[in-house]
């Protein structure tokens, strides 16, 4: 199978007249069939798509990777623009969220029409070739990024763990791409979730923000180790990777690692 990867927003653009901001949408493309991944913090990423000629009207279905504003901000308005369109996400995601004090959720979930829902728990085919990874098992706990997060459940504040937390994968016969978001649970731990769903493939490319613009060189070291063993074919990061961390994953791994910057078009073949 052959996949086609647009990048309709993220913290990072350059050239074109498109515009970015602190968020992520990825559309993927194939078969005829094409799935939104995430509505970035706003309408910007469907400004975005119709510069570059994209015709978001035609999406098959919208997967959220977890329930932050910055993931979900453009939802009312993409949904407006689609109305046949499905929205994947685990039910975790609907429940409010905070970062320290300030609320950081899906705005409105109230207004979400239910029966636009499609509530997965287990490793869904949503089209032919891409799948939804909603078990994320943490096996290395270094690799998590928790802090300053907040959840509701039964109305009391506790930490946010991200249950809502999900990955694509993109599999053929051969190899296995995996698409993350901002990677709360690890990208080592999302990258180990999805070689075992579909074992005995090559590792082609991941593309995702890894949560660690911030993080010290103990944390990077953890991902950078992990990659060293098990390094995909071509690495692109996002979002809130950091374009500092950036330069030290493309010092340690060389051309294989790209920045997946607003616009970046990746093709899998």
């Amino acid at each position: 199978m052959s996949y086609k990867i647009t990048t309709l927003v993220d913290n990072v653009v350059y050239g074109r007249g498109l515009q970015a901001e602190h968020g992520l949408s990825l559309l993927i493309e194939t078969e005829g069939k094409s799935v939104l991944f995430d509505t970035g913090a706003s309408d910007l990423f469907i400004r975005n798509a119709r510069l570059l000629g994209i015709d978001l009207s035609k999406v098959d279905y919208l997967v959220l990777s977890h329930g932050h504003s910055d993931h979900t901000g453009g939802i009312r308005q993409f949904l407006a623009l689609a109305p046949q369109v499905k929205v994947v996400c685990k039910k975790e995601a609907l429940q409010k969220k905070y970062k320290d004090e300030q609320e950081n959720g899906f705005k409105n979930v109230d207004q979400l029409d239910e029966n636009r829902l499609w509530l997965v728990d287990s490793t869904t085919e949503i089209i032919p070739g891409v799948y939804v990874l909603p078990q994320i098992k943490i096996t290395d706990k270094n690799d998590t990024h928790f802090d300053h997060f907040f959840t509701v459940r039964d109305d009391n504040i506790i930490p946010d763990t991200f249950e809502d937390e999900l990955a694509l994968a993109l599999p053929d016969v051969k190899n296995l791409s995996v698409l993350s978001a901002c990677s709360h649970r690890g990208i080592t731990n999302i990258i180990r979730s999805a070689q075992e769903a579909f074992p005995d493939r090559a590792l082609n490319v991941v593309i995702g923000g890894f949560h660690i613009h911030t993080a010290e060189e103990d944390k990077f070291n953890v991902i950078s180790t992990f990659l060293g063993r098990r390094l995909p074919r071509r690495l692109g990061v996002c979002h809130c990777t950091g374009i500092n961390k950036y330069a030290l994953f493309h010092q340690e791994f060389n051309d294989r690692v790209f920045y997946n910057y607003t616009g970046w078009v990746e093709e899998i073949k």
